[in-house]
């Protein structure tokens, strides 16, 4: 099935169906939430208070350029479907498959 232009059939069907419900706060929020302290939950015990020194180089040297790329990407390809949409633009469907299946 071809698409018009360069839109991704997922591009044109995604914005139709699902509802924005969550703002940029709460993207946002969830994202760092996941990044931060979920993933290091159960080790955080063991490291004691020095962890959130560690938190704070991370957040610094991670978080805040995966932002800025994010935001950049963001503009140069609105959309949809973020890490599948720029890579399917870039590279072509296979490794926009790729790049969303190692993402989930």
């Amino acid at each position: 099935m071809s698409t018009s232009g360069d839109d991704l059939l997922s591009e044109r069907v995604a914005g139709g169906i699902l509802p924005k419900v969550l703002t940029t706060f709460d993207m946002v929020a969830i994202f760092v939430a996941i990044v931060l302290f979920i993933t290091n939950a159960a080790v955080i015990q063991s490291a004691g208070p020095a962890a959130f020194g560690w938190w704070i180089i991370a957040f610094a040297l991670f978080l805040i350029p995966c932002a800025i790329v994010t935001g950049q990407l963001g503009a140069m390809f609105p959309g949809e479907g973020s890490i599948y949409l720029w890579t399917s633009k870039a590279f072509g469907p296979f490794w926009g498959f790729f790049a969303g299946f190692c993402a989930w």
